[in-house]
C-alpha cells in the first residue's frame, strides 16, 4: 500500500486534545516504560481521549488512495521508538495475513473491522524471512467504531484485517521502531514462507 506524509507541524485539527497532545503523551509513556505490555495500556486510555472527539483525523486521512488501501504517515518518534500512520481499507479490501514485530496499539476510527488472529507452532519466539507461515487462526474479532486493539508478539504479531461493513475502515495505528525498523512480514499465499513487507 502506498504512504503518504505529513508534517506534525502543520494544523491537524483544532480539538482540545489534538494529534500533538496525543504524540507528547505517547513519547512521555515510551520513554518512562520499557515493557511493551504497559506501554500498550498506558497509551490506551490517552488514545481513547483523542478518539472520543468529533472528527479528530482530518478527512484527507480518511480517504483511499486511488481508491486503494493506503496507509498515511502522520507522525516519526526521532528517538525512532514509536510511529503513527492512519490505515485506509475500502469496503471489502484486506491486508492478506501478516505479521508484526512491535508492539502496537489501533484504533478504529470508521467502518468495522474484522481482524483474523493466527498462531504459528514452528518456533513462534523467533520470527524470520523465509519460514513457514503455516498459521492456525485462534479468533476473529469484529470491531466497530471506538474499539482499541493491540499487537503483542510474537505470539499475538499474525494476524489478516478486512474493511467488513458497508464503509470504510479507518484506523489510526500506533506502532513501535519506525516505518524503516518495524518489523513485518507477509505471508506469501503461494509459497507459505513469509517475505519481507516494509512499512515504509
Amino acid at each position: 500500500a502506498r504512504r503518504r506524509t505529513h508534517r506534525l507541524g502543520e494544523q491537524m485539527t483544532t480539538a482540545t486534545f489534538d494529534l500533538q497532545a496525543l504524540v507528547d503523551a505517547i513519547t512521555r509513556i515510551v520513554r518512562s516504560t520499557k515493557d511493551d505490555g504497559a506501554r500498550c495500556e498506558q497509551i490506551t486510555p490517552f488514545l481513547r481521549r483523542w478518539m472520543d472527539q468529533p472528527d479528530p483525523l482530518p478527512e484527507r486521512y480518511t480517504v483511499p488512495c486511488d481508491g486503494r488501501a493506503c496507509g498515511h504517515l502522520l507522525y516519526t518518534d526521532p528517538a525512532g521508538e514509536f510511529f503513527i500512520i492512519s490505515v485506509v481499507f475500502p469496503r471489502g479490501t484486506s491486508s492478506g495475513v501478516h505479521y508484526h514485530g512491535q508492539w502496537g496499539v489501533i484504533g478504529i476510527l470508521g467502518g468495522t473491522d474484522e481482524e483474523t488472529k493466527y498462531s504459528r507452532d514452528a518456533s513462534p519466539e523467533e520470527v524470520q524471512i523465509g519460514q513457514d507461515c503455516e498459521l492456525t487462526a485462534v479468533e476473529k474479532i469484529y470491531s466497530p467504531p471506538g474499539t482499541i486493539t493491540y499487537l503483542r508478539p510474537p505470539l499475538e504479531g499474525f494476524h489478516r484485517v478486512r474493511a467488513a461493513g458497508d464503509e470504510t475502515g479507518v484506523s489510526l495505528h500506533i506502532l513501535g521502531g519506525t516505518p524503516d525498523t518495524h518489523t513485518h512480514f507477509f505471508c506469501d499465499g503461494d509459497t507459505k514462507k513469509l517475505i519481507d513487507f516494509p512499512m515504509s
